[in-house]
């Protein structure tokens, strides 16, 4: 798949889907714990989707592990109130299973490698 087509599909989306859900939450009847939760899940999964396709779907330990400590430090300085938000173990528990879920969804668009020569 072509990384235009990946940008879109995968940090592009979801980003405007997360958008429309926090914007709209009062309108909608969803469950008020899936409109907590989920913007910032797809946060995360375009996050992470976003390293994954500027290392060319490669998984790159350094910028992962920085990934996960940035999930954790994002909500720590919200619990310290140094920046606005409710610090939640929830929410790193949303942000790590959402990374996965990029991980894995972006492993399945990975160029496959021709061996015919």
């Amino acid at each position: 798949m072509k990384k235009q087509y990946q940008i879109i599909l995968n940090v592009g989306l979801p980003i405007v889907a997360g958008l429309f859900i926090y914007f709209t939450s009062t309108m909608n009847l969803i469950n008020r714990q899936v409109l907590n939760f989920l913007p910032d899940g797809l946060w995360a999964y375009a996050f992470t989707s976003c390293i994954l396709i500027i290392w060319d779907n490669k998984v790159n330990f350094i910028w992962l592990t920085l990934l996960g400590c940035f999930f954790i430090v994002f909500e720590l300085f919200q619990s310290f109130h140094f920046i606005k938000g409710t610090g939640d173990l929830k929410d790193i528990f949303i942000y790590f299973a959402f990374g996965l879920f990029a991980l894995t969804i972006n492993n399945f668009l990975k160029p496959k490698v021709s061996s015919v020569q």
